[in-house]
């Protein structure tokens, strides 16, 4: 009798022990397979898909203040006063802040002076020559020209200062300025550019575009010479580029005013100018280029 009690207290425990059991590796299948869902879970909800930025287009009237600002920035070598320098933007298909030279730089950020535009009227001192001659000359302070390079193409600009092109030449335009390391200063003579009629890049703005970041101004050109045989008989050459040996046109200009740029568009050259909007919500030139 004891021992059949002995034998069902046995039988007893055993059986907890295997519910035990059985409840233990319940818990831990629930366990396992939960875990992995959570942890899926959890990377769906951190991923994040990437973000496509869309360039979006907006034409912008050639005829409107912002449009006539850049305008404004990139027709400094467009006239004769541009010297060494008449045409820079367009002697090559392609030009960027890498490969526009030193003596450019210095010269587009002369360029961007406030008294640019009417002849550096501002900017002119009396002085005197070594041989006691009295003379007008322009000064420009270093910071001004570094001030103007950097409005060109953004902050902080590398260049090193040095004279441009017609520093050494008898030069009438502004491609003449040398730098004095001794005052840090650039100086030219008054501009004067005598004689008529003097030769000159025509340009027609076909289309502005803000897309995303950028805004591209296109562009075509013309190169006007011109030759005098004699007082009564002027005539205006009309040429796709300042090395061509074929003109487009020729116009007797005492007689024939017929010239307009709009009349040969479509054999023309088209350049792209693009400036980029930087981190201080200005525009700066990032390139230009032929594109046709």
């Amino acid at each position: 009798m004891k021992k059949e009690k002995m034998m069902t207290i046995k039988i007893y425990i055993l059986v907890g022990l295997l519910l035990l059991s059985l409840f233990v590796a319940l818990i831990y299948i629930k366990k396992f397979h939960q875990t992995p869902n959570k942890v899926t879970s959890k990377v769906v909800e951190n991923k994040k898909e990437p973000i496509e930025e869309i360039n979006t287009e907006e034409e912008i009237d050639v005829n409107s203040d912002i449009a006539l600002e850049f305008i404004n920035k990139i027709n400094i070598f467009d006239s004769i006063k541009a010297g060494s320098y008449y045409g820079y933007f367009y002697n090559q298909d392609y030009l960027d802040i890498n490969n526009i030279s030193n003596d450019a730089k210095i010269m587009i950020g002369i360029a961007q002076n406030k008294n640019f535009k009417n002849d550096f009227i501002n900017a002119t001192y009396e002085a005197q020559a070594p041989d006691g001659t009295s003379l007008n000359v322009i000064i420009l302070a270093k910071d001004e020209v570094e001030e103007g390079i950097n409005s060109f193409f953004g902050p902080s600009t590398v260049y090193q200062d040095e004279n441009l092109k017609d520093a050494n030449s008898d030069y009438c335009g502004f491609s003449g300025f040398a730098f004095d390391e001794t005052r840090n200063v650039y100086m030219n003579n008054p501009l004067s550019c005598n004689g008529f009629p003097n030769p000159y890049i025509d340009t027609k703005v076909i289309r502005v575009f803000k897309t995303g970041k950028n805004i591209e101004i296109y562009l075509k050109i013309a190169y006007i010479k011109y030759d005098a045989n004699n007082e009564d008989d002027v005539i205006k050459y009309v040429y796709t580029n300042n090395n061509a040996n074929n003109y487009l046109e020729a116009h007797h200009i005492l007689t024939d005013n017929s010239y307009k740029i709009d009349n040969i568009l479509d054999k023309l050259d088209t350049f792209k100018f693009t400036f980029t909007l930087n981190s201080n919500n200005y525009y700066y030139f990032n390139k230009v280029e032929k594109i046709k």
